[in-house]
């Protein structure tokens, strides 16, 4: 559950800012995080969202992020923050919501984005020339994301209200083996991430940041 909330105050860093630029790709799971949380936060007026496709290096995105990675948020001295989860705790602040000081939830929240890491990491093995595919590395992070989802499925009942960002996380990761990797089957036996999937699918801010069909 998100509690805990990261206090603002007028020396603080997390001030209420003028304007934000988001950077952002519609298929990149680690970006979808932040947008949902922009709505779910409801600062769609403040964060400005822009394309950025990380492989085409782009100048705005490379200034911002040296790593050429998304998300990217660009705040208003110019300065950028980058990877999901300080982001997410950023945005949380200035929109004065609870974020959590459970470490249990901490510690699922990781494990959920290591979920999103091995499945990008093998749809990237797999879109690479088919003389340059490596098995062993397809097959292993295929055993890795079965491991994951089997601790997951265990420990997601217990996960309490799935509205926070271990919630988030997980049901991101698990549209996103939908997307990029169905014939993981992640449904079979696993009824707790069906019904947390379930419950963020419904949410507007999860529908509206869908990655597209032919992405």
């Amino acid at each position: 559950m998100l509690a805990g909330v990261v206090k603002a105050s007028p020396s603080s860093p997390f001030r209420k800012p003028e304007a934000l630029r988001l950077l952002v790709s519609d298929t990149s799971p680690y970006a979808r995080k932040c947008r949902v949380l922009v709505r779910e936060f409801g600062l769609s007026d403040t964060v400005e969202e822009v394309d950025a496709h990380p492989f085409k290096d782009g100048d705005v995105l490379l200034a911002a992020n040296p790593l050429g990675r998304v998300p990217a948020l660009i705040m208003d001295d110019g300065r950028a923050l980058t990877e999901s989860l300080l982001i997410g705790t950023y945005l949380a602040a200035q929109a004065g919501q609870p974020w959590t000081e459970d470490w249990d939830e901490w510690r699922l929240q990781t494990l959920g984005s290591g979920l999103i890491d091995l499945a990008v990491g093998r749809r990237v093995e797999m879109v690479r020339d088919e003389a340059l595919y490596s098995e062993y590395w397809i097959t292993r992070r295929e055993r890795g994301i079965a491991r994951a989802l089997d601790q997951l499925e265990d420990e997601a009942g217990g996960l309490g209200e799935p509205l926070g960002f271990a919630g988030l996380t997980i049901a991101i990761a698990l549209d996103y083996l939908d997307f990029r990797y169905p014939e993981a089957g992640w449904r079979k036996g696993r009824e707790n991430l069906v019904t947390l999937h379930a419950f963020w699918s419904e949410r507007d801010s999860f529908a509206v940041t869908s990655p597209p069909a032919d992405g």
